[in-house]
């Protein structure tokens, strides 16, 4: 192909692009919410015409710089390279959540961890002394209108016995394509078996979890905020309600966020009437979001939150407090106030943008702020994933294979330190098993029923590493939720 042909293709792509950036400036940011929030109609910023004419005006230069660097730097480039830096340069200059995916399937791979689609009956099975156990019964799944249930022990597959078999063996047999049948022979806990032939459907992942109490408390687990989220609450909630539950507890810890309707449809159906949220874009409340007067059973609830709540999650606990709907328990939420929607580029790859930030009911901004809690309860340290990974990056290895006497040095020792120092010990890293070591050392035997000697040994390095890893993540006690129960129980009183 000559010169002046492939500068002729590389002008036309370039014009394509500055087109389909100055359609975006002049018609707004509408495509992108419709797609990621059931095609709410809001109000958005429209660029004005000077806006329009500048932008248009520049993007022409920058054609005109694309083409002169092509043409003139000292080695050969691609001008399909030159445009995607220019468009990572654009989301660069934005916040970290905003990503350009240059023709890269991670766009679509971001809507997919969303939605989950799969064909199944619409459980999740656990191993106990070699039978598969039915852990989760997904509310909207064909087995749970079976009358499968949690507790229920799977004997058969299809006349096949699968004691012994593997989880994921299980699982392959129960799964298949959307509307044929697998027959399940099951046994119940109290002791009856029985089978069902159960047709399989596209279901989407299961997103809400639930179990029933002592006291009268029903306690609904939401782990991310799908398509089918708010309709799976509602139908766990009355089915808790039907078996006598009085009280309720709201899990959204590690609950990163999803689709944000979702969270608002269980928002409406759980508060009195007034604001939900509002959506704020570039100064201005583009939309406010507001509850119905709903008759709806109300009956206490506490919410428990963490550091890894963060976007819809936040959202709604937001609302929910703000509306005294709930109290809640935990640590402060991520602080992520703001909603993304993926759109793709057509020729060029997809992009997902930050559109708006939500605002709780009393008008206060989450971004960056944060949830708190009613209730501060630490299971562990309280750090979000992100100070983790920055801790644990940050220690060294406790694997030198050596043990220390007071008053030796180390390598082990620094360790060791370190680990004392991030737990709030008064220790110096000094590689030495000072004074101060020694000390914090005594206190980590004691709290281990060791005797505290205050040496690092084998025994004691072990004990370092246990009492570290329960700070960052905690132990097998939920303190939060125990603390939600207490809550609860005082409101009853």
């Amino acid at each position: 192909m000559r010169r002046s042909e492939r500068r002729t293709k590389m002008v036309a792509r370039i014009l394509a692009v500055i087109l389909v950036i100055a359609m975006l400036l002049m018609s707004g940011m509408y495509v992108l919410s419709a797609f990621a929030y059931g095609g709410t109609n809001f109000v958005v910023y429209a660029a004005s015409a000077e806006e329009q004419q500048l932008a248009v005006k520049r993007l022409a230069s920058l054609s005109d710089l694309l083409l002169y660097i092509h043409d003139n730097y000292k080695d050969e480039i691609k001008v399909d390279d030159l445009i995607d830096a220019a468009y990572g340069g654009v989301f660069d200059s934005l916040d970290r959540w905003s990503v350009f995916y240059p023709n890269d399937p991670n766009g679509e791979a971001f809507v997919s961890s969303i939605e989950k689609n799969y064909a199944g009956i619409g459980v999740t099975f656990i191993k106990m002394d070699g039978w598969t156990m039915i852990k989760d019964v997904h509310s909207l799944g064909p087995a749970f209108a079976a009358g499968i249930r949690a507790g229920d022990i799977v004997t058969k597959v299809d006349g096949t016995s699968v004691h012994g078999f593997a989880l994921e063996e299980v699982s392959t047999r129960t799964r298949g394509e959307a509307g044929t049948e697998v027959n399940i022979m099951v046994l119940h806990e109290d002791g009856t078996e029985q089978t069902y032939t159960i047709k399989r459907e596209n279901l989407s992942a299961q997103s809400v979890s639930w179990s029933m109490l002592e006291d009268g408390v029903g306690y609904i687990k939401i782990s991310s905020f799908t398509s089918s989220t708010a309709k799976e609450f509602n139908i766990v909630r009355l089915l808790l309600m039907s078996q006598g539950a009085q009280k309720l507890v709201m899990d959204l810890r590690d609950n990163g966020g999803g689709i944000m309707s979702s969270a608002l449809k269980i928002a409406d159906a759980l508060m009195p009437e007034g604001v939900i949220t509002m959506y704020e874009q570039q100064g201005n409340i583009v939309e406010t979001f507001n509850s119905v007067n709903n008759n709806t059973n109300k009956v206490p609830m506490a919410v428990l939150i963490n550091g890894n709540t963060a976007s819809a999650s936040e959202c709604l606990a937001a609302a929910l407090q703000d509306s005294k709907t709930a109290v809640l328990v935990g640590n402060k939420t991520y602080g992520k106030g703001c909603a993304q929607s993926v759109v793709g580029i057509e020729g060029e790859g997809s992009m997902k943008l930050t559109v708006y930030y939500f605002l709780r009911p009393n008008g206060q901004k989450i971004d960056g702020v944060g949830v708190s809690p009613d209730y501060v309860v630490y299971n562990s340290c309280g750090y979000n994933s992100d100070k983790i990974a920055e801790i644990a990056a940050s220690v060294l290895p406790m694997d030198e294979g050596k043990k220390y006497k007071v008053g030796e040095r180390g390598l082990n020792v620094l360790a060791a330190q370190q680990r004392l120092a991030v737990m709030g010990y008064d220790v110096d890293k000094t590689a030495v098993v000072d004074a101060k070591t020694a000390e914090a050392l005594k206190k980590i035997q004691a709290q281990y029923k060791v005797c505290p000697y205050g040496a690092l040994d084998f025994c004691t390095i072990g004990l370092v590493e246990r009492a570290y890893n329960e700070f960052l993540f905690g132990d097998s006690e939920d303190k939060q939720l125990k603390k939600a129960l207490e809550v609860l129980a005082n409101e009853a009183q």
